[in-house]
């Protein structure tokens, strides 16, 4: 989870850490940030996200994050 939580300070969104939950449906974030965080995960594991994982629901909360990570950079 350390991390996602260096993605949002990397991203300039010190106000969001792992307590935060529903960050897509409070507005918490938008579509600018998850554009940002893409290209932080991108950057971090060197390989481009695949565009099927980019999607409201991966970015709601750190667990769905984590959960996506794993699946979407296992290889």
């Amino acid at each position: 989870m350390q991390i996602i939580k260096q993605f949002f300070l990397s991203i300039e969104r010190t106000d969001i850490d792992e307590n935060t939950e529903n960050l897509i449906s409070d507005d918490l974030i938008d579509s600018i940030d998850i554009m940002a965080l893409v290209a932080e995960i991108e950057k971090y594991y060197g390989k481009p996200l695949d565009a099927s994982f980019i999607k409201p629901e991966n970015f709601e909360n750190f667990k769905a994050i984590k959960n996506m990570l794993e699946i979407a950079m296992k290889n």
